[in-house]
């Protein structure tokens, strides 16, 4: 039972950190104690060690001798992260257009409608959100369980660099209409095209996120 509450004891602490790099609370470079962690937290610090390992093995932390700090990427992970990602989800699109059933139609519509309504009251927030349920949709689309699984590993990477690391600048309006671009692909059950069309709109996103960050 000991064992039990120490192990829930450490998801959830893992669960708050996470949200907070997530959501960019912290800023790339900033060290974490773990002392004062477990201050905060009421805890002893073997939750909240246990907890910093597993974020380092996500590689939203990173560990310098005995300090650790708040992933803090060069340009060059950017490119990393962002090839990996356009490989991955053009594939998932390509799928996705033979596979895609309307009411997912109709749930892409919705959100792109929202995240015009969203962007005229300049909420980064919101607009992020949409547009990863939008890239969620479409990965789910594809029935390809790796592929998921696997793009579901750099997700949380992409939505830290979103939030954290260029913090409140927004990109223009161009990715709503990208997306409305692969949403006509994907009722059109046109795979290459919305292949296509998903390589380049990540491709922007790379690179405006390079503009904003530098």
């Amino acid at each position: 039972m000991e064992s039990i509450v120490r192990d829930t004891l450490n998801t959830q602490i893992y669960q708050i950190l996470k949200k907070r790099l997530l959501e960019g609370d912290y800023f790339p470079g900033d060290r974490l104690v773990e002392a004062k962690l477990a201050e905060e937290f009421g805890t002893s610090r073997g939750p909240v060690r246990e907890a910093l390992k597993i974020l380092i093995q996500d590689e939203l932390l990173v560990q310098k001798g005995n300090a650790i700090h708040v992933f803090s990427p060069s340009t060059s992970d950017m490119i990393d992260i962002y090839q990996v990602r356009q490989q991955m989800e053009s594939l998932a699109a390509k799928l996705a257009a033979q596979k895609i059933e309307s009411s997912e139609l109709k749930m892409l519509e919705k959100i792109v409608e929202e995240t015009k309504t969203a962007w005229l009251k300049q909420d980064k927030n919101q607009v992020v959100e949409l547009s990863i349920k939008f890239h969620e949709i479409i990965l789910k689309a594809s029935g390809n369980r790796q592929l998921i699984s696997l793009t579901n590993m750099i997700r949380d990477k992409v939505t830290y660099l979103r939030n954290s690391v260029v913090k409140e600048a927004m990109r223009d309006e161009s990715p709503i209409e990208e997306h409305s671009r692969i949403l006509s692909a994907l009722k059109e059950r046109n795979g290459d095209k919305a292949a296509k069309v998903m390589l380049e709109h990540i491709e922007h996103d790379l690179l405006a996120l390079i503009s904003l960050y530098k």
